[in-house]
């Protein structure tokens, strides 16, 4: 305990004096290598307390110190050849600096801008890699509980397509439903009906077949009634899948701003004689 408390005390101290001109004040060592106050500077935050910036200050120590007794280990135990990372680490700033400038290069010339007419051409040129890995429907789901008086007049209509049953079921839906979405008249994967569903269905294709599910829970009752219906291996509609055509677009368009700034780059230092391949 007093151990924990003369490091606090030490601590405080040194956030007092991380605010005066910079020392040559060691906090800790580890072998021949230090931490010095001027180290520590950079890591207070200035909307924590004083309590809180001792405990950063104790961690940052504390994982120095971790590192660079591990660093110690690596270095007895590696040999020569094993410790010789100067061209991994080129290769690594390399790496980093050219993708920093070609994020850059992207965020200033990218057009994001994808038209309809190109999602569809996009989609009809592609449509044998689009097909479905699970099955999909357009459907309507309800969870209502059974004494809710509206209930039998719920189940009588919700498989109905009559635009006036329609509209009957959503004033009644509205009024006793626990849960009930229609999901927009979307496709949505069907899994996302079945997890909110009590029990598992054993024969999903007998389920496609008479379009609605009915299944009672202690007291509730839920009901789907299937719309339209996608199965697993089919080709997926293009409205279920324009987002990620979009984003596939878009990233087509990064990429061949790449490939062009390469190819500028190329053609100009070759122009220019900035670079020669020696025989």
């Amino acid at each position: 305990m007093k151990s924990l408390t003369f490091s606090l005390i030490v601590l405080a101290g040194l956030l007092v004096e991380c605010q005066r001109p910079e020392t040559k004040r060691p906090v800790a060592r580890v072998f021949d290598k230090y931490l010095y106050e001027s180290d520590l500077q950079d890591i207070f935050l200035s909307n924590v307390s004083k309590q809180d910036s001792i405990l950063i200050a104790q961690a940052y120590i504390d994982k120095w110190i971790q590192t660079q007794l591990l660093l110690k280990q690596a270095e007895e135990n590696l040999t020569d050849k094993e410790k010789n990372v100067a061209h991994q680490l080129e290769d690594y700033r390399a790496s980093l600096l050219i993708h920093k400038y070609e994020q850059e290069y992207i965020n200033q010339k990218l057009d994001t801008l994808v038209k309809e007419s190109e999602i569809e051409q996009y989609y009809d040129s592609n449509k044998d890699n689009f097909v479905l890995s699970e099955p999909i429907v357009k459907a309507l789901f309800i969870k209502l509980r059974k004494e809710a008086p509206q209930t039998p007049k719920i189940k009588e209509i919700y498989r109905s397509k009559r635009q006036e049953d329609i509209q009957l079921l959503d004033n009644l839906a509205y009024q006793a439903a626990i849960y009930y979405d229609f999901f927009n008249d979307q496709w949505i994967p069907f899994s996302l009906i079945t997890r909110q569903l009590p029990y598992s269905i054993d024969d999903i294709n007998q389920t496609f077949s008479r379009q609605y599910i009915e299944m009672e829970d202690g007291s509730f009752i839920y009901l789907v009634s299937l719309r339209e219906v996608k199965h697993q291996g089919e080709i997926a509609p293009l409205s279920y899948i324009t987002n990620d055509l979009k984003q596939l677009i878009i990233n087509s368009r990064k990429q061949n701003l790449i490939n062009q700034l390469e190819r500028n780059l190329f053609i100009k230092a070759k122009d220019d004689r900035n670079y020669e391949i020696y025989k």
